[in-house]
């Protein structure tokens, strides 16, 4: 049923999209050479996409191709076409099949164009103001917006959820994303403008509207701190008092880690000797905001804290184990296509699935000297991919009490790994076309199209962030304490 909303949510939009343009745009794609572009994209789906009918059938999800490329009937812009391309990607519901702008446009919307200098936090009871971006504060952080240029703030988020493609019906995901890519979605779904009106009232209740003026992507990353020390992205805080670790995993992507000069097995081995000397009763594992695609790393961070031999996974398939044949605008993962014929057998309609005996299959022993106290895990809907899966193995086998969020990969199959690019000829747009599925190891729980749902529910509150504290971190300590 959740399923059947977003794509109805998607239709709309997609009705809304075709009878008004983004003002100033140019209306320079045309149909025919648009009809093209989306047979490109049903081409790629059947042919490559691991898991296209998982929520509609084949003939489903053709009908409704057929309806989108007959409904472009009038020249287009790139941001008219890319919404109307919306309720194809919603029907089949993976937040790793999506399309992307093309680079020139991309790059315009990161270095050029006038952004709104906002940062935002949408909560559950509004959307609040983070931080202003142009390096001063004319907006009290903390303050709940209440119209942008006479636009009700609650209308601008949820077109702008609309925009993104999740897991199923995953909306917590899609507020995560917006949250962080605010100021260019602003730009691209809702106005393109140099002067911004925001209406907002402060922490204490007092209503105001401040006038302020466009910033470029650059300037913007001209204003932001520099990254020191502290900001590395594994780190870890001691409470040698109430025997509390406290770790943050901003990544579990094994490049950006290295980039900071971070090994994570050193640095998983001298937090457990640490936890081991200081007497540590409690481990907090902060996820939030976290991915990676690659498992392996999940499967590491949890046999830190594993009492028993685990399993990541219990099912790796693909429908694409041969390299395709050469067009034009693809590129492909050749490495994967290299092995993929050894490494897979034939399964049934159409797929291919790793061997029992294939590693990522069978169970994992914990790490020697692995952590045996209580343990808590902190997630919100932007942990994803190999941080949820994490989150996965530690709810499911009851090794750690889940707060915060529902994550934002599907709690019973999620894609990733090598993916197809294509780029359509007409419109620029670049299709990402996963080729694995994973299938988490364990029993999930709750609805089949949404994330792993967390044991407690846990949000940052409005009167934190207007007093740059973390809500979910102090509650828990403080529970924490009182239990002790």
């Amino acid at each position: 049923m959740n399923m059947v909303r977003a794509i109805h949510g998607c239709l709309f939009l997609l009705v809304s999209v075709l009878v008004s343009a983004q003002p100033g745009a140019m209306r320079s794609l045309y149909p025919e050479r648009l009809h093209d572009d989306v047979e490109m994209l049903r081409v790629a789906l059947h042919e490559a996409h691991p898991d296209p009918y998982r929520y509609h059938t084949k003939a489903e999800l053709n009908a409704l191709i057929d309806a989108v490329r007959d409904s472009i009937r009038a020249p287009m812009t790139v941001v008219e076409f890319d919404q109307a391309l919306r309720p194809i990607f919603c029907a089949v519901g993976d937040a790793h099949c999506y399309n992307e702008w093309p680079a020139e446009m991309a790059t315009e919307l990161r270095t050029r164009a006038p952004l709104i200098p906002l940062q935002i936090r949408i909560l559950p009871d509004g959307v609040f103001v983070e931080d202003e971006l142009k390096g001063f504060r004319s907006i009290p952080v903390g303050s709940r917006i209440i119209s942008i240029n006479d636009r009700p703030i609650d209308e601008v988020i949820q077109k702008l959820v609309t925009t993104v493609i999740t897991d199923g019906a995953n909306r917590t995901y899609a507020e995560r994303l917006v949250e962080r890519e605010f100021p260019q979605r602003y730009h691209a779904y809702i106005e393109e403008s140099s002067t911004f009106k925001v209406t907002y009232r402060t922490p204490k209740k007092e209503h105001g509207e401040q006038i302020i003026f466009g910033m470029t992507g650059t300037d913007i990353a001209r204003t932001r701190k520099p990254v020191g020390a502290s900001l590395l992205p594994w780190g870890s805080t001691l409470d040698p008092e109430a025997g509390v670790m406290w770790l943050s995993m901003r990544t579990m992507d094994a490049d950006s880690l290295g980039l900071a000069s971070q090994r994570p097995d050193r640095f998983l081995a001298s937090i457990l000797a640490e936890a081991q000397k200081n007497k540590v009763r409690t481990m907090i594992i902060d996820v939030r905001g976290a991915g990676g695609r690659e498992l392996a790393m999940a499967e590491l961070v949890f046999s830190a804290i594993a009492k028993t031999p685990f399993r990541v996974l219990d099912d790796l398939y693909v429908r694409s184990i041969a390299p395709p044949q050469q067009r034009p605008n693809l590129v492909i993962p050749e490495a994967h296509y290299a092995s993929a014929d050894a490494r897979f057998l034939r399964a049934s309609q159409g797929t291919y699935r790793l061997p029992e005996t294939d590693s990522r299959l069978t169970e994992h022993d914990p790490m020697e000297r692995a952590f045996t106290g209580k343990v808590y895990v902190v997630c919100d809907g932007y942990t994803r991919d190999a941080a949820a899966a994490f989150v996965m193995m530690a709810r499911r086998t009851r090794r750690a009490r889940i707060i915060g969020e529902e994550v934002g990969s599907n709690a019973f199959g999620f894609t990733g790994g090598p993916e197809w690019l294509l780029t359509a000829p007409a419109s620029g747009m670049r299709y990402h076309i996963p080729l694995l599925k994973y299938v988490p190891a364990g029993r999930g729980e709750g609805p089949l199209d949404r994330g792993e749902q967390p044991n407690h529910p846990a949000y940052q509150t409005s009167g934190a962030l207007a007093k740059g504290k973390d809500s979910v971190r102090s509650s828990l300590l403080e529970m924490i304490r009182e239990l002790e």
